[in-house]
């Protein structure tokens, strides 16, 4: 159906530039471009390319040259592009295995706040794997040395990119720009085209920004929209695709596009383009590479077109792709004209004239041209110098040709988006243009004056006008578009090409400009997208495509009169699709039954897939069976319809939970779900639901609702700051101020009331009562909770700190607060045998329960557990841990001395902790489903109140937040406040930089790093040749040689279709059990270390090629060895060129490893991601290969993987949360000797007597080891500590920005801030220094610090200083003189540094011939200046 007619109208349910010219190039014999769509890449060793020319040679005449192949597309789908005549295309389209042959044409371009306006602002929650995340841009290319696309501080590129980069001598790829290519089959180019993948037309430069685009501050067209200008995704990488020239672009470079990008490994495809005609599925290019794309697990994202407000004229609508409509923001420009009377209608006064006054008589136009100041038509002697009104807006060049210093036109157009023009010029309505009018023809010597343009909006959002509509033209029943996003005045990066407008004589050059478009929609989704999957990579185009249709934010018809035809299921909300509670999945097998239900043959579904994909009367699906996120239906005027729709969800959300169908329709739309409660029990889990719609329909459209609602408010903190003074009952005050803003009773909804250590609740909130609380008097911040992860022996040797180091007589007083998943008490490592008793200090007390009991070691245990509803079948409730990682760290940090302890004869020595006759105290706040933020504040809160000395958390969020909303940076403030220092865990989201997730300034953060043991896996071919590979293998094949067989040979057609491309990889579900099971299969990679796919076929081993980093390892739940690239090439050729191949796998062996210490890959890496100037992570520990104590529930196994049924006492692994409680220890053991010193003073002790480390084995430098490498025993007397309290923090917080109300109630005292009190950050008395400025500029900071004397009563210190030449140091005074314990002196440090772009470090050591008390002084250049 072309067009909506008044024969039919549709009827649906909706959930909650393009100009296509009709001309083709062609060859001077008259032939033409055809696209042969040919499906599916054929299965074996074929030479793609030769089955193309073959093809050809059978319809093009001998005679005619071999140029006539302008594509052979052959990377990810099959098919071609050629010049053929007519006849030769049809004989074409008779061909076996040719899906359709068409004519290749021309298509266009369709064409900040606008993050914002979405509630997605800079500090949005990111997740640690954002910059693997490749957004594949087809358009017109890209200006590379926008600053948008700065790649400093990027790491490496993704090892998955398999693409290139059209390097010239005006084009270079970067760490941002991954890749680039141009196509143009037909080698004609405009003078204006670059022959590069450089942009020459500025939209593909702006839609790239707007997708993944880096943070630009101060970004403006000449101060208007000024802002950050930046993408969803800042940290995704950008592959190019430059297809679309001066004259549009062309559907075989599109293919040809397509076929590469699918090929190179990015994630999501962005089309901003398409033509004015609907074309069939298998006929259009974008379609047919959406379906590919779809195949190989990548959405593509596509504009709906620019034609409307016309009905059915969306041009982008297949079932596998998202389709993007267009809509406002809470921004729109105004420009106002004030005239000589003044009037002022949306400064120097110009003489005003009318176009109609003004004709120019040489050219022999009629008045009438020149009142619409048409070309020529006006005379340049009367409009020079003056203002010129025109009856109607054709463009600009007329008056800017005569010399005018502004235009004026009056349209009846649509006002809802605006453009730039070369000169001052306003558009106004009709109403307004007759009283301008009236004024210049009815005064004498009118005058005007035209206002720069001003922003303003109270309407948004609302779909654009220009935005295509709805209904699908193709498939009826399927809604299209999907949902819309900001597409009117966006301002984002620009080509350094082109001027700001058309306008003939206009010469303005701008980095960022304002531009509107579906192709401006387009991106935001796309960045969107890509930010759902950075989160889930491992979700299906259709999955992430429902969680942003699902969670859009609801439109209506009040600004949108066609509803859900001009926007879908609604505006795009990023934030809310990474947790959509439910999605709908859909794969190439449900998009076949479609396509089967749709009239195509099982021929050309069998071409298509590539597979053996019939179309039966079983098989065939109707369109309202598609598992499609939104339902539609049509019928004729005035008659009633009922339709029967089968849908199927996944959960994705809370483990265990209960949905209820919640039904919103008008009296003529009967909507019936059954069931109408689906109740989950696990991750993962489908259920199926069927929804009866039955509808009278007159001449419109009526839509309604499905809501599938968990009935779970979402948690959010309210946090308060300190307790207040008095005898204030704070829960009944946390009650009152629910009972404020929340209908129902207060308590039904409170979750936690914070009332021990300091002030602030958690509870189940709407959006709106969460906003209503911000307001309220005493609430420093209102946070949505969030789930944090846990950051997943020799140790203690290794760092010279034996079991027969001196202790302190008071260590078994030393209580240590482990924040983590539990314990398992009856570990040896947790013997309470010759303990004395508990410490008289200890106020906690232990929830035993019939598994759990306290004992003299540990001496207090609770769990935290909001919501008791989300536990797993896994899980215990009482401290007890089901998952070994609070049993491991808790050993780590105190556990007593255990000996001959190993994993299965592994690492086997003596097990213990830094403080092995300290006492523990267990707080459990990770379950099964991660770690609450409401937990986690609720297990600070005791225990301060409870006593513990140090607290020891190893788990952080997937985002940064600002200090007063993490829960871990609030918990730990109130804990500095009463003296206990927090040890955290720096994260696991190395190495890239600034991904340190712990960072506030009063606490210590923890890198982790290697030890002088490594663990290996060698794997024996049948030929005698022995590879080592790098896991934690405790299995023993005995030398038994079994089959070896390539997965990629072994696919599971019955789940995942017979496609290599998903077993190669070993995915779960992907291989063939008959193929696999005995023998040891050769993985291409494993997603994510998810070894289930091989356990479910029954292998007896596998061996894994991987390019990642080796420096740490995995056990598995079967024999497994995980080998470098040039080794699993080398087992590759022998398993492809040996006729029954073997292999065996042996048992790991362990070696020193002489280059320790020095830090994961993994680790966490500086700088600050919110103050730049404080230098994070502080120190490293011991975090690689870690034996320490486990879990012995039967549910945790040793590699915590499907099918391991192993359990251990003691286990191995890595992580920032294994080093963390090394430091932990440390401290403890510190503060054992001193126990009156602050958690500042401790902090400072550790890090001043750290072990240095170099660059040499960590090119990141002080970004990764921070003061170097943790040194126990020399951190008991560091001569000097650099101390802080509480007043120091409350000046550094006074110079970041917090107002004096803030402070107040943070601290519960008078504090204020002031030009007196506000402090730098780089006064702050830290036990290192940092400085940084803009890339390539100089930059000089003076640092204020004092120490205080903890060693000799009389001492003298001379500062020493080692830097680099680009870095200058002087410390004044430079000697330090003391004359008795606890004396501070006070100095100051200034450093000057010239900046490239990268980092500089040197050292200021205060040395006394015994102690050598050293700080890392660090400059580098940030983009955050």
């Amino acid at each position: 159906m072309a067009a909506l007619t008044s024969s039919a109208r549709l009827l649906l349910i909706g959930f909650a530039l393009s100009v296509l010219i009709c001309c083709c190039y062609a060859s001077s014999d008259n032939r033409q471009v055809y696209i042969v769509y040919m499906g599916h890449l054929p299965k074996g060793e074929v030479s793609i390319t030769s089955l193309h020319t073959s093809l050809l040679q059978q319809v093009v005449p001998s005679s005619v040259g071999s140029d006539v192949l302008v594509y052979s597309y052959h990377r990810s789908f099959n098919g071609f592009a050629a010049k053929l005549t007519t006849d030769e295309a049809e004989t074409l389209r008779g061909k076996d295995g040719v899906v359709s042959v068409f004519l290749s044409q021309k298509m266009q371009l369709h064409t900040t706040r606008s993050w914002d306006f979405m509630g997605f602002s800079q500090k949005v929650l990111r997740s640690f794997i954002e910059s693997d995340i490749i957004v594949g841009m087809l358009d017109t290319g890209i200006w590379p040395e926008s600053q948008s696309f700065n790649d400093t501080n990027f790491g490496p590129i993704p090892k998955k990119w398999k693409g290139t980069c059209q390097s010239s001598a005006n084009f270079t790829c970067n760490k941002k720009i991954i890749g680039a290519k141009y196509y143009r089959a037909n080698g004609d180019f405009d003078p204006s085209d670059i022959k590069s993948p450089r942009d020459s037309e500025g939209h593909g430069t702006h839609t790239s920004s707007t997708a993944a685009g880096d943070l630009v501050s101060k970004a403006s067209l000449y101060g208007i929209a000024r802002g950050t200008a930046r993408g969803a995704v800042p940290s995704a990488r950008i592959a190019v695709y430059k297809v679309c020239w001066a004259d549009g672009c062309y559907y075989d470079d599109i293919l040809a596009a397509f076929d590469d990008a699918i090929a190179d490994g990015v994630d999501i495809i962005s089309v901003s383009l398409g033509s004015i005609f609907t074309n069939d599925y298998f006929y259009d290019p974008i379609a047919i590479g959406a379906f590919h794309s779809m195949a190989n697990g990548i959405l593509t994202s596509n504009s709906a077109g620019n034609n409307g407000p016309d009905p059915a004229t969306i041009v982008n609508f297949s079932p596998w792709s998202l389709s993007v409509a267009a809509s406002t923001i809470d921004r729109k420009f105004v420009t106002k004209v004030k005239l000589g009377n003044g009037e002022i209608y949306e400064g120097k006064m110009y003489p005003f004239i009318t176009g109609g006054d003004a004709l120019n008589h040489s050219q022999g136009p009629i008045p009438a041209d020149s009142r619409f100041c048409y070309a020529d038509s006006l005379n340049k002697t009367l409009v020079k110098g003056k203002i010129i009104l025109c009856d109607y807006y054709t463009d600009s060049d007329a008056p800017i040709e005569v010399g005018a210093v502004g235009a004026v036109y009056q349209t009846a157009d649509y006002k809802d988006h605006v453009f730039a023009y070369g000169l001052p010029l306003s558009n106004l309505n009709l109403d307004d243009g007759k009283k301008v009018f009236n004024y210049a023809n009815g005064t004498e010597n009118a005058t005007a004056t035209i206002f720069k343009t001003q922003a303003e909006d109270q309407f948004a959002p609302f779909v654009v006008s220009f935005s295509s509509r709805g209904p699908n033209p193709i498939t009826a029943d399927l809604l299209k578009p999907d949902l819309t996003a900001p597409g009117v005045d966006i301002l984002a990066a620009w080509s350094g090409i082109p001027p700001l407008t058309d306008s003939d004589g206009d010469t303005r050059i701008v980095p960022y400009n304002i531009v509107s478009g579906t192709s401006m929609s387009c991106p935001h989704a796309t960045g969107a997208a890509a930010y759902v999957k950075s989160f889930h990579p491992t979700w299906s185009p259709a999955a992430i495509k429902s969680a942003l249709m699902t969670t859009a934010l609801p439109m209506n018809f009040e600004n949108n009169v066609e509803a859900e035809f001009a926007y879908g299921a609604g505006h795009i909300n990023p934030a809310l699709a990474a947790q959509p509670g439910l999605i709908y999945d859909a794969g190439v097998t449900d998009y076949v039954e479609f396509l089967c239900g749709q009239g195509y043959t099982s021929t050309q579904m069998e071409t298509i897939t590539g597979n053996t994909s019939t179309c039966s009367k079983e098989t065939n699906g109707t369109a309202w069976d598609l598992n499609y996120p939104s339902f539609a239906l049509s019928t004729t005027p005035g008659n009633s319809v009922t339709r029967v729709f089968h849908r199927t969800v996944t959960n994705v959300g809370s483990v265990v939970s209960t949905y209820n169908a919640v039904v919103k329709s008008p009296p003529q739309l009967v909507i019936k779900v059954q069931p109408s409660v689906l109740c989950f029990k696990s991750l993962g889990q489908k259920i199926s639901y069927t929804v009866t719609v039955s509808a009278e329909v007159a001449n419109s459209i009526i839509s309604g609702a499905l809501i599938w609602d968990d009935g779970v408010h979402q948690v959010y903190i309210v946090y308060m700051g300190d307790l207040p003074k008095g005898d204030v009952s704070i829960q009944s005050l946390h009650v009152s101020m629910l009972q404020d803003v929340v209908p129902s009773a207060a308590s039904d909804v409170l979750l936690y009331s914070y009332r021990r250590s300091f002030n602030g609740f958690a509870a189940k909130l709407t959006t709106d009562e969460a906003n209503k609380l911000r307001d309220k008097e005493g609430v420093v911040s209102v946070f949505l909770s969030q789930k944090k992860q846990l950051h997943t022996s020799r140790t203690w040797e290794f760092m010279g700190f034996n079991n027969k180091t001196k202790t302190s007589v008071i260590e078994s007083d030393i209580i240590v607060g482990m924040i983590d998943s539990g314990v398992w008490p009856e570990s040896e490592s947790f013997n309470d045998t010759n303990l004395g008793p508990v410490p008289s200090k200890w106020k906690g007390s232990c929830q035993n329960l019939s598994n759990f009991t306290c004992n003299k070691k540990i001496i207090g245990a609770r769990y935290y557990l909001s919501d008791a509803g989300e536990t797993d079948p896994t899980d215990y409730l009482s401290p007890r841990d089901s998952d070994g990682h609070g049993t491991h760290t808790a050993s780590t940090a105190a556990g007593g001395l255990v000996s001959h302890a190993s994993l299965y004869g592994l690492a086997k020595g003596t097990v213990r902790g830094g403080v092995p006759s300290a006492r523990i105290a267990v707080y459990k706040v990770c379950w099964a489903n991660d770690c609450s933020d409401e937990d986690i504040l609720a297990a600070f809160d005791d225990a301060i109140a409870d006593g513990v000395d140090i607290i020891s958390i190893s788990l952080g969020g997937a985002f940064t937040s600002d200090y007063f909303y993490d829960s871990v940076a609030i918990g730990s403030f109130h804990a500095m406040k009463n003296g206990i220092l927090t040890s955290n865990s720096a994260g696991n989201g190395g190495p890239r930089p600034a991904s340190v997730l712990n960072f506030s300034p009063w606490s210590l953060s923890v890198a982790a790093s290697t030890i002088d043991r490594k663990f290996f896996t060698k794997v024996k071919l049948g030929n005698g040749q022995i590879y080592e590979g790098a896991t934690i293998n405790t299995f023993d094949l005995k030398g038994e040689m079994y089959p070896l067989i390539y997965a990629g040979d072994a696919p599971n057609a019955t789940t995942l279709g017979a496609y290599s491309f998903f077993s190669r990889y070993c995915l779960p579900g992907s291989l063939n059990r008959t193929i696999v099971e005995g023998k040891i299969v050769f993985c291409e990679y494993i997603i994510g270390w998810d070894s289930d796919g091989v356990m479910q076929a029954g292998a007896a081993g596998a061996v894994i090629q991987d390019a990642e980093n080796k420096d740490y390892q995995f056990s598995f739940p079967l024999p497994l060895s995980n080998v470098n690239m040039n080794d699993g090439r080398m087992i590759l050729n022998y398993l492809n060129t040996t006729e029954n191949p073997t292999a065996t796998i042996f048992k790991t062996s362990q070696d020193n490893n002489q280059f320790a210490p020095f830090v994961v890959s993994f680790s966490s890496r500086g700088p600050n991601p919110v103050t730049a100037d404080i230098l994070k992570p502080d120190i490293t520990a011991p975090g690689v290969d870690i034996l320490a104590a486990w879990s012995e529930s039967k549910t945790t196994s040793v590699s915590e993987s499907l099918g391991d049924t192993r359990t251990t006492k003691y286990n191995i692994i890595s992580g920032t949360s294994m080093s963390c409680p090394h430091a932990s220890g440390a401290a403890a053991y510190v503060k054992s000797f001193h126990p009156t010193w602050s958690p500042a003073a401790i902090r400072s002790a550790l890090m001043t007597t750290a072990i240095p480390m170099t660059q040499m084995n960590n090119i990141d430098g002080e970004f990764a080891y921070g003061a170097g490498h943790i040194n126990p025993l020399q951190a008991t007397d560091p001569g000097l500590v650099y101390d802080a309290g509480e007043i120091d923090y409350v000046k550094f917080l006074c110079g970041q920005g917090y107002t004096v109300k803030h402070i107040q109630l943070i601290t519960g005292d008078s504090s204020s801030c002031s030009d007196e009190t506000n402090g730098t950050v780089w006064d702050l008395n830290y036990p290192s220094f940092t400085l940084s400025s803009s890339p390539g500029k100089s930059i000089t900071r003076v640092f204020h610090r004092t120490v205080t004397n903890v060693g000799p009563a009389v001492s003298t210190y001379q500062a020493v200083i080692n830097a680099p030449p680009v870095v200058v140091i002087q410390v004044q005074p430079s000697v330090l003189s003391f004359e008795y314990v606890g004396q501070k002196q006070s100095f100051v440090v200034t450093v000057e540094a010239q900046l490239g772009n990268s980092m500089a470090s040197g050292s200021l050591i205060w040395d006394d011939g015994d102690h050598k008390v050293k700080s890392p002084i660090v400059a580098y250049a940030s983009l955050m200046q």
